[in-house]
């Protein structure tokens, strides 16, 4: 658990190099008094400590970077760029406020020291859904791009709706979340769930180097729109596969500092929160599935309306209900409608408006 004690040093934690175990062999010095001198016995192969294990698709891409309580995973299929399953044990940092970032900009100019801090963008205020929006500035900060080159490539994020969830780590201010959201990669549209928590730095808020926030244990579990109810088995079947190899993680607690947050516990820490995102998508209402739609089309530019006679949901560019509700007479169907707050409407697969409606 992070505590004040050491947070600060876990916010600034650098990632750290490959750990390996090594085997020699010895000659006793009684064998050697008493038989004539012999070649050394070769030295056993250096055997490292398996990392993880996990069982996923098949030809499904598996993209690792650090190591220990900064191991990060990225398992996407080839075929489909959007699906996708990704663990961030630590992802950022980023400013709480444009003061800070505004202070560290011109203490670089004066002192002429380089902070590397241009990139980083400022998540204020510092919740999980707002961080979740600067996902994908996050992903383009050159210190991620190093880290992990093959990284999900999302433009755009919109949270739906976020479920509150009890605090995974020992702060007062740290908050923790799973949230619905809809995301944009290669200009299509994603759905996908996300668990993620935030937690900003504890002192030199104003200082150069300070006010900095962190998302911790940032998951997803992400699917092209419409398709994540149809593709999720296989995602979480994939994710609680994933188990750390006992010998390595006894390692890297004994080769690490005491207290290691992100460190998956037991090999069993993706398993326990994918769990947790699957009923809080189970659980899911039919208002949240309308407010999806909503915010779909919003993103993709096109708007809706029905036939209340038929019931019928038409889908029409941004811009077309303006127009067609000025002089709906002149259209060869004139009793179209904006859709009411009715999910039984939204949800239904709209049909092709520029086709269906045209004028007389």
């Amino acid at each position: 658990m992070i505590n004040r004690k050491n947070l600060s040093q876990v916010l600034s934690a650098c990632f750290c190099l490959a750990l390996f175990f090594s085997v020699s062999s010895t000659v006793s010095s009684a064998q050697a008094a008493t038989k004539p001198a012999a070649k050394p016995a070769p030295t056993a192969a250096t055997t490292p400590a398996v990392p993880f294990t996990m069982e996923k698709p098949p030809d499904w891409i598996l993209s690792q970077a650090g190591e220990c309580d900064t191991l990060t995973l990225f398992l996407r299929s080839p075929t489909e760029p959007l699906l996708q399953l990704f663990f961030f044990p630590r992802f950022g940092p980023v400013y709480m406020t444009q003061e800070q970032k505004t202070n560290d900009l011109q203490f670089e100019v004066m002192s002429g020291q380089k902070m590397s801090r241009l990139d980083m963008p400022v998540v204020d205020p510092l919740t999980p859904e707002n961080f979740a929006r600067f996902l994908p500035q996050v992903l383009q900060m050159k210190t991620v791009r190093e880290f992990l080159p093959e990284r999900p490539k999302v433009r755009v994020v919109e949270p739906i709706t976020t479920v509150s969830q009890k605090k995974t780590l020992d702060y007062q201010d740290s908050q923790t979340a799973i949230l619905r959201v809809l995301f944009v990669q290669d200009n299509r549209l994603g759905e996908a769930l996300i668990a993620l928590t935030t937690v900003p730095s504890p002192e030199f808020r104003n200082a150069p180097g300070g006010g900095i926030g962190m998302g911790y244990m940032l998951y997803g579990l992400a699917a092209p729109k419409g398709e994540l109810s149809a593709q999720l088995p296989t995602l979480l079947a994939a994710g609680r596969s994933f188990k750390l190899g006992p010998e390595y993680e006894k390692k890297c607690r004994k080769d690490r500092a005491e207290d290691l947050p992100t460190l998956l516990p037991d090999g069993q820490s993706l398993k326990a929160v994918l769990d947790t995102m699957a009923l809080v998508w189970e659980k899911r209402s039919p208002a949240e599935d309308m407010l999806t739609e909503k915010k779909a089309d919003s993103l993709r530019g096109v708007e809706r309306l029905y036939r209340p006679a038929t019931g019928d949901v038409y889908e029409f560019p941004l811009g077309f209900i303006a127009s067609y509700l000025a002089q709906p007479a002149s259209y060869n169907l004139s009793d179209l409608r904006p859709l009411p707050d009715e999910p039984a409407l939204w949800l239904k697969i709209p049909l092709n408006g520029s086709q269906a409606v045209t004028k007389k």
